[in-house]
């Protein structure tokens, strides 16, 4: 185990990086991917629960959805007068959602596997090997 420091937001990227190497063959590898996923699912579970939709934002939103699908051509006029009948309830959700930006900004430090380059599979990409490039040494 290695002591990473990075910003949280750079965490994010990395565990999005992990899930998408995790259908890669080899032992080792797909241990030392699975670990971390484990490791930075729970040190990052404070962002998902802060960014998590209130239930009444998610009502919001179905309909929202729902009117672009059922009626595209008069959605932006009937999501606009949506939007501003429930103001209030789209204001706490920009509020909410430009703290959890300003929390990934700040810097912290977790306990990761690193993965030697030998143990990487012949397949992987660049593209996948620079998601997951601060883990790799």
């Amino acid at each position: 185990m290695t002591t990473i420091n990075a910003t949280k937001g750079e965490f994010v990227n990395l565990i999005n990086g992990l899930f998408q190497v995790q259908e890669l063959k080899g032992k080792k590898f797909g241990l030392a991917v699975s670990k971390n996923i484990a490791t930075l699912k729970e040190e990052l579970q404070h962002l998902e629960d802060l960014g998590k939709p209130s239930e009444e934002f998610m009502e919001l939103a179905m309909q929202v959805n729902e009117i672009s699908q059922t009626d595209p051509e008069n959605s932006k006029e009937r999501i606009d007068k949506l939007e501003k009948e429930n103001e209030d309830l789209v204001k706490l959700r920009r509020e909410q959602m430009e703290n959890v930006t300003e929390l990934m900004k700040d810097e912290m430090s977790i306990n990761l596997k690193v993965i030697s380059e030998d143990l990487l599979p012949n397949d992987i990409t660049a593209k996948q090997i620079n998601s997951i490039e601060k883990i790799i040494k």
